[in-house]
C-alpha cells in the first residue's frame, strides 16, 4: 500500500517527457519511434493505461489504410473498447461496481465514449468515419487529462510548492478567522485561488506523491498544538480540528473529486502508521501518541463521511481493502487502531475482524508485559567476588597448560608431510591473467562479442532415433 517508492519502466523523467512527445509529433517517423519505446516499456514493467492507451491509438494511426473496410472498423472498435475500458476501471473502488457513465462523469470522460463503446460491444459497429473521429478525439483527450498535467506535475519542486501554497491558506484562514475584515477576506481568497490553481493542473497521482503528504504534515491535518489533537485509546476526532479542516478538504476534493482525494489521504495514513515489516512481526511505531492518533481519528473520520458497507444502497467514495491487507500484514499498536475503525465504520466487517483485532490485543499485552519485568542493573559484592575467583582458577588453568607443551619445533622438518596434489590445468584453458586487460563483460578478452549461435545443421539432427 504504501506509495513512496514506485517501479516505473522508464530510465528518468527526461525519458519520459520526451516519449510523450514523439507520440504526438507532427512526424509519422517520430510517432513510430515513441510507439517502439512504449513497447520497450511494456517488456520492462507495467506502463500506466493512459500511456498504453495512447501508443495502441498512435500505432493504429500509423497502421496501413489499405485493409479492408470491415477489418479496420474492427481493429478501431477493439482499440476504443480497450481504452474506455483501461481509464475507467482505475475508478472502480467500491464493492458495487458503479456504471460507466458515473465514472467517466468523474474523470471528465464525454459521455459519448461510453455509448460509442456500448455500440461496439453489443450492438452494430459504428462506420469507420465514425470511428476515425473517435480515435482522433481519444487522442485529444488523452494530451489534455494526463499527458499535459503529467509533465506539468514532475518539477521537483512540486512538494516545496504545494506547501507554501498550503501554508499560505492555513495562514489566511486563521488570519480571517481571528479579525473578519475586508483586507483578510481579500488575502484569504487570494490564496484561495493560487491553491486551486496549482494544485488544478496537477495531474491525480500528484495527489498522494505530493499533496497529501504535505496534508499530513504538523500544522495542516494534524495540529501543532497538542492539545487539539486526538488521544488514545478513543482516537475521537476533536471538533475544533475537524472544523477548521474541512474546508480544505473539500477545496481540494472539489478540484480532483472525493474518491481520488481521499483514497490517497487513507492510503498516506496508513503508511505513516503502519511500518511495512515483511516479517510480519511486531514492529515499533514510529510516530509519536498524540500524532499517530490524531491520524488514526481522521481515518475514523473519512470512514465515517465517506465509506459505506458491502450492500449498501449508496455507493461508497473509498475502498478500505488496501488498508486491511496492510494492516493485517503488519500487526502493531497503531494497525491494531485502525482495524477497530474499520470495524466501527463497517459492523459486517468487524465480525470478522474481531479475532485478529483480539489477537494483537493479547500479543501487544503481553510484549508490555515482557518489557516491564524488572531487570537486576547491580550485582553484589559477593558474587563478583566469587566471579573473579573464578575467572582467575580458569586464567591459570590455562596459562599451566601452555607451560607443560614442550614442542620441538626442528623436529617437526624432518616428518615429509603429505603434500596435496596439485592439479595442472589443461593447456587448451590455461591463461596468463597477468596478460589480460579488462574488457566489459559479455565479450573476450580481446573486446569482441562472441558468436554463439549454434549452426544451421544441428536443427536437423533428429531429436529421437526410431529403432531398428
Amino acid at each position: 500500500m504504501s506509495r513512496g517508492t514506485r517501479l516505473v519502466a522508464w530510465t528518468s523523467t527526461a525519458e519520459y517527457v520526451a516519449v510523450g512527445e514523439l507520440l504526438y509529433s507532427e512526424s509519422p517517423q517520430d510517432r513510430h519511434r515513441g510507439v517502439l519505446a512504449v513497447k520497450a516499456w511494456r517488456a520492462r514493467a507495467r506502463v500506466p493505461a493512459a500511456v498504453d492507451a495512447t501508443a495502441t491509438l498512435v500505432e493504429l494511426q500509423l497502421s496501413d489504410s489499405t485493409q479492408p473496410v470491415s477489418q479496420q472498423r474492427l481493429t478501431l472498435s477493439m482499440a476504443l473498447i480497450r481504452f474506455v475500458n483501461s481509464i475507467l476501471d482505475l475508478e472502480q473502488r467500491t464493492t458495487v461496481a458503479q456504471s460507466m457513465a458515473v465514472l467517466a462523469r468523474r474523470v471528465g470522460m464525454p459521455a459519448w465514449f461510453v455509448e460509442l463503446r456500448h455500440a461496439c460491444t453489443h450492438e452494430q459497429v459504428p462506420s469507420l468515419r465514425v470511428l476515425r473521429a473517435a480515435h482522433a478525439h481519444a487522442l485529444v483527450w488523452l494530451d489534455e487529462h494526463y499527458w499535459r498535467r503529467q509533465t506539468r506535475a514532475l518539477p521537483e519542486d512540486t512538494r516545496d510548492r504545494v506547501r507554501a501554497a498550503v501554508a499560505e491558506y492555513v495562514r489566511a484562514r486563521d488570519t480571517v478567522k481571528a479579525a473578519a475584515t475586508k483586507r483578510n477576506a481579500s488575502e484569504f481568497d487570494a490564496a484561495k485561488a493560487a491553491l486551486v490553481a496549482l494544485t488544478g493542473v496537477l495531474h491525480s497521482d500528484a495527489v498522494g506523491a505530493h499533496v497529501v503528504r504535505v496534508l499530513l504534515e504538523p500544522g495542516v491535518l494534524v495540529p501543532t498544538d497538542k492539545r487539539m489533537r486526538a488521544k488514545f485509546p478513543e482516537c475521537t476526532m476533536p471538533s475544533q480540528l475537524a472544523r477548521q479542516s474541512t474546508s480544505l478538504l473539500r477545496l481540494l476534493a472539489d478540484v480532483w473529486g472525493e474518491s481520488v482525494l481521499y483514497d490517497e489521504l487513507l492510503s498516506a495514513i496508513c503508511s505513516a502508521l503502519v511500518p511495512q515489516s515483511s516479517e510480519g512481526g511486531f514492529e515499533p511505531a514510529t510516530l509519536g501518541p498524540s500524532h499517530a492518533a490524531t491520524l488514526v481519528a481522521w481515518v475514523r473520520w473519512i470512514l465515517d463521511k465517506h465509506y459505506q458497507p458491502a450492500g449498501s444502497d449508496t455507493p461508497s467514495n473509498v475502498s478500505v481493502d488496501d488498508l486491511l491487507e496492510t494492516c493485517l500484514r503488519n500487526p502493531g499498536y497503531y494497525s491494531r487502531a485502525v482495524l477497530k475503525a474499520v470495524s466501527d465504520a463497517d459492523p459486517a466487517l468487524g465480525r470478522d475482524l474481531r479475532p485478529f483485532v483480539d489477537y494483537m490485543g493479547k500479543a501487544l499485552a503481553a510484549l508490555a508485559a515482557a518489557d516491564a519485568r524488572p531487570v537486576r542493573s547491580t550485582v553484589d559484592a559477593e558474587e563478583m567476588r566469587k566471579e573473579e575467583e573464578l575467572m582467575q582458577t580458569r586464567l591459570d588453568s590455562m596459562r599451566g597448560s601452555a607451560g607443560s607443551m614442550d614442542v620441538d619445533m626442528d623436529a617437526n622438518e624432518s616428518v615429509e608431510a603429505d603434500e596435496p596434489e596439485t592439479l595442472q590445468p589443461d593447456s587448451r584453458w590455461a591463461y596468463d591473467v597477468r596478460s589480460g586487460s579488462p574488457c566489459p563483460i559479455g565479450t573476450l578478452a580481446d573486446g569482441c562479442v562472441p558468436d554463439l549461435e549454434l549452426p544451421l545443421w544441428i536443427d536437423d539432427i533428429p531429436l529421437f532415433v526410431a529403432p531398428a
